[in-house]
């Protein structure tokens, strides 16, 4: 059975009247000559998406048309191989006010279900769907096996930003060969971006020379929950010490593991003399982070903010940046 389908808002079309469905639902509203779209989004659901995350996503998507107005396009794929070889489409539409009532942002919705057998006319229903002449954003969410990512070409190599969320998707992700890597953004990645400011802001007062020398190791640790954001974070500082410290680098070991105690993130860089450290640790739920630093000038101490950035934040920083 289609659950995220059918688990998601909307009013029930056939497909081939998406269009007149939209035009009947504006027809009552005053917004038809302002809902001017700025992009198209392609929200795809994994088969093994739960319907309670399929409306979570709806909401995500919601929430970034406040900001972006939009024409949202999900898709619902379904495991049934028996049925018959058929789309089903959902329309929704909502405005929100702006900063002023002037203002007002709309999103539009197109639900479409279909079976795996269905896959080879997707490009054609898709593009009826979207907003022609608008940018495209292609945002693969819960999927199960890249492999199947590759059936998906179209929308892989058209899309301006292909997006997927680490923390959720088969490992398989990184080591998937995107079209165009170039466009490929990952919400884990994103979603640290406080972390990574605030590190980057408190390191920056430190001449790269002094945060290299006798650098030995560089150690992050992280809640159970969240080992995505901590490859991540890992990962950023590795290509930031790299590029600052040139051959200096080399023999630099970086790891990541779970975290023992209470907290949500820690990072340590061991120097080959004990005069010198440095320590970052975060906990997330009470919104506060702790910075330790001494490497060659004095101690510093620094108490600070801590926290990921909301989902639909996290999803458009992926978007345009």
């Amino acid at each position: 059975m289609p659950a995220c389908f059918n688990a998601l808002p909307g009013m029930e079309v056939p497909v081939g009247a998406i269009t007149r469905g939209f035009d009947r639902l504006w027809a009552d509203t005053n917004v038809s000559e302002q809902k001017a779209m700025q992009l198209n989004l392609v929200l795809h659901l994994g088969v093994a998406t739960p319907p309670a995350d399929a409306v979570e996503q709806f909401a995500v998507a919601q929430r970034l048309a406040q900001r972006y107005p939009c024409r949202v396009v999900i898709l619902c794929p379904t495991e049934e191989t028996d049925g018959p070889l058929k789309f089903r489409a959902k329309i929704y539409g909502e405005c929100f006010f702006g900063k002023s009532k002037d203002d007002t942002r709309c999103v539009e919705f197109v639900a479409l279900s279909y079976p795996p057998a269905a896959k080879a006319y997707l490009q054609d229903q898709v593009s009826i769907c979207l907003s022609t002449d608008l940018p495209l954003y292609y945002w693969a969410h819960r999927f199960v096996s890249s492999k199947r990512l590759s059936d998906y070409h179209y929308l892989l190599t058209r899309a301006q930003r292909v997006m997927f969320d680490s923390a959720i998707v088969s490992p398989d992700a990184l080591d998937f060969a995107w079209p165009n890597i170039a466009a490929v953004r990952d919400l884990a990645y994103t979603r640290t971006l406080p972390l990574r400011q605030n590190l980057g802001q408190y390191l920056s007062r430190y001449a790269p020379a002094a945060i290299m020398s006798g650098l030995k190791q560089v150690l992050i640790c992280h809640h159970a929950t969240l080992s995505a954001e901590a490859n991540c974070l890992l990962s950023w500082v590795k290509k930031g010490l790299v590029r600052s410290g040139s051959k200096g680098a080399d023999g630099l070991v970086f790891t990541v593991r779970p975290l023992v105690g209470a907290g949500c993130f820690s990072m340590e860089f061991t120097y080959a003399s004990s005069e010198k450290i440095f320590r970052w640790t975060a906990d997330l739920d009470a919104n506060c982070s702790e910075f330790i630093g001494d490497l060659g000038a004095g101690r510093s101490t620094q108490v600070i903010g801590a926290h990921l950035l909301a989902p639909e934040l996290a999803l458009s920083e992926a978007m345009f940046f």
